[in-house]
Protein backbone atom coordinates (compact mmCIF):
# COMPACT_ATOMS: atom_id res chain seq x y z
CA UNK A 1 0.00 0.00 0.00
CA UNK A 2 1.01 3.53 -0.52
CA UNK A 3 0.43 5.40 2.57
CA UNK A 4 0.07 8.78 1.18
CA UNK A 5 -2.52 7.28 -1.39
CA UNK A 6 -3.87 5.79 1.79
CA UNK A 7 -4.43 8.70 4.15
CA UNK A 8 -5.55 10.96 1.02
CA UNK A 9 -8.67 8.33 0.32
CA UNK A 10 -9.65 8.80 3.93
CA UNK A 11 -9.44 12.54 3.82
CA UNK A 12 -11.22 12.57 0.72
CA UNK A 13 -14.06 10.01 1.97
CA UNK A 14 -14.48 12.10 5.21
CA UNK A 15 -14.22 15.41 3.10
CA UNK A 16 -18.11 14.42 1.89
CA UNK A 17 -19.53 15.13 5.63
CA UNK A 18 -20.80 18.69 5.62
CA UNK A 19 -19.26 21.95 7.60
CA UNK A 20 -16.07 20.26 8.48
CA UNK A 21 -12.25 20.77 7.43
CA UNK A 22 -10.47 17.77 6.71
CA UNK A 23 -6.72 17.46 6.19
CA UNK A 24 -5.37 14.56 4.81
CA UNK A 25 -1.89 14.92 6.46
CA UNK A 26 -1.25 16.98 10.16
CA UNK A 27 -1.49 20.77 8.79
CA UNK A 28 1.03 23.75 10.11
CA UNK A 29 -2.76 25.82 11.13
CA UNK A 30 -5.63 24.51 11.69
CA UNK A 31 -9.49 25.39 12.52
CA UNK A 32 -12.15 23.68 13.92
CA UNK A 33 -14.05 21.83 13.45
CA UNK A 34 -11.88 20.25 11.52
CA UNK A 35 -10.36 16.44 10.84
CA UNK A 36 -6.87 15.95 10.26
CA UNK A 37 -5.58 12.52 9.40
CA UNK A 38 -2.67 11.62 11.15
CA UNK A 39 0.26 8.84 10.70
CA UNK A 40 -0.16 5.48 11.54
CA UNK A 41 2.17 4.12 14.46
CA UNK A 42 2.53 0.92 12.11
CA UNK A 43 2.80 -0.37 8.96
CA UNK A 44 3.02 -4.25 8.73
CA UNK A 45 4.63 -5.87 5.53
CA UNK A 46 3.80 -9.15 4.21
CA UNK A 47 0.72 -10.50 6.36
CA UNK A 48 0.12 -12.85 3.78
CA UNK A 49 2.42 -15.47 1.55
CA UNK A 50 4.14 -13.60 -1.04
CA UNK A 51 3.42 -9.56 -0.91
CA UNK A 52 -0.57 -10.54 -0.20
CA UNK A 53 -1.47 -8.11 1.79
CA UNK A 54 0.22 -5.07 4.70
CA UNK A 55 -2.03 -3.71 7.37
CA UNK A 56 -2.30 -0.56 9.09
CA UNK A 57 -3.60 -1.23 12.41
CA UNK A 58 -3.72 2.43 13.72
CA UNK A 59 -4.18 4.78 11.36
CA UNK A 60 -5.53 7.65 13.37
CA UNK A 61 -8.11 10.78 12.27
CA UNK A 62 -8.68 13.24 15.03
CA UNK A 63 -11.84 15.59 15.11
CA UNK A 64 -10.77 19.07 16.87
CA UNK A 65 -14.42 20.95 17.64
CA UNK A 66 -14.56 23.73 19.53
CA UNK A 67 -14.11 25.09 23.20
CA UNK A 68 -14.39 22.13 25.61
CA UNK A 69 -17.06 24.37 27.43
CA UNK A 70 -19.39 24.81 24.54
CA UNK A 71 -22.46 23.34 24.54
CA UNK A 72 -22.66 23.39 20.93
CA UNK A 73 -18.34 21.50 21.06
CA UNK A 74 -20.72 18.43 22.62
CA UNK A 75 -23.52 18.52 20.38
CA UNK A 76 -21.29 18.65 17.49
CA UNK A 77 -18.93 15.73 18.68
CA UNK A 78 -21.29 13.06 19.53
CA UNK A 79 -23.24 13.28 15.57
CA UNK A 80 -19.45 12.31 14.56
CA UNK A 81 -18.93 9.63 17.31
CA UNK A 82 -22.16 7.85 16.60
CA UNK A 83 -21.94 4.49 15.08
CA UNK A 84 -24.27 5.32 11.66
CA UNK A 85 -25.73 8.29 10.24
CA UNK A 86 -24.77 10.58 7.43
CA UNK A 87 -22.03 12.32 10.10
CA UNK A 88 -21.15 9.42 11.32
CA UNK A 89 -17.43 8.92 10.96
CA UNK A 90 -17.70 5.25 11.45
CA UNK A 91 -20.14 5.09 9.21
CA UNK A 92 -18.65 7.57 5.89
CA UNK A 93 -15.63 5.44 6.73
CA UNK A 94 -16.60 2.02 6.36
CA UNK A 95 -19.09 2.75 3.40
CA UNK A 96 -16.49 4.28 1.17
CA UNK A 97 -14.96 2.66 -1.95
CA UNK A 98 -11.63 2.58 -1.85
CA UNK A 99 -8.94 2.31 -4.79
CA UNK A 100 -5.97 3.01 -2.64
CA UNK A 101 -6.67 -0.29 0.00
CA UNK A 102 -9.26 -3.55 0.21
CA UNK A 103 -10.57 -3.14 3.77
CA UNK A 104 -11.18 -0.58 6.53
CA UNK A 105 -12.58 -0.49 10.25
CA UNK A 106 -13.02 2.14 12.17
CA UNK A 107 -12.24 -0.14 15.59
CA UNK A 108 -13.00 2.77 18.60
CA UNK A 109 -13.17 6.36 19.41
CA UNK A 110 -11.36 7.99 22.11
CA UNK A 111 -11.83 11.70 23.47
CA UNK A 112 -9.55 14.15 24.55
CA UNK A 113 -9.06 18.26 25.05
CA UNK A 114 -6.32 19.28 22.51
CA UNK A 115 -4.91 23.14 22.92
CA UNK A 116 -4.56 24.78 19.79
CA UNK A 117 -3.17 28.51 19.92
CA UNK A 118 -3.76 28.39 23.36
CA UNK A 119 -7.37 27.70 23.45
CA UNK A 120 -8.73 24.32 24.39
CA UNK A 121 -10.50 22.29 21.85
CA UNK A 122 -13.00 18.73 22.07
CA UNK A 123 -11.19 16.19 20.15
CA UNK A 124 -12.34 13.06 19.17
CA UNK A 125 -9.51 10.33 17.97
CA UNK A 126 -10.64 7.90 15.30
CA UNK A 127 -8.53 4.78 15.03
CA UNK A 128 -8.50 2.67 11.42
CA UNK A 129 -7.85 -0.94 10.86
CA UNK A 130 -6.90 -0.57 7.06
CA UNK A 131 -5.23 -3.79 4.95
CA UNK A 132 -4.57 -3.68 1.39
CA UNK A 133 -2.53 -5.35 -1.61
CA UNK A 134 1.34 -5.49 -0.62
CA UNK A 135 2.05 -5.25 -4.14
Amino acid sequence: MDLGAVMQAVADRIDTIADLRVHAYPPDVIQPPAAVVTYPGTLTYDATYGRGMDRIPDLTVVLLVGKVSDRASRDMITQWAKGSGATSIKAVVESGTYTAFDTVRVTEVTFDIISVAGVEHLAATFTLDIAGSGA
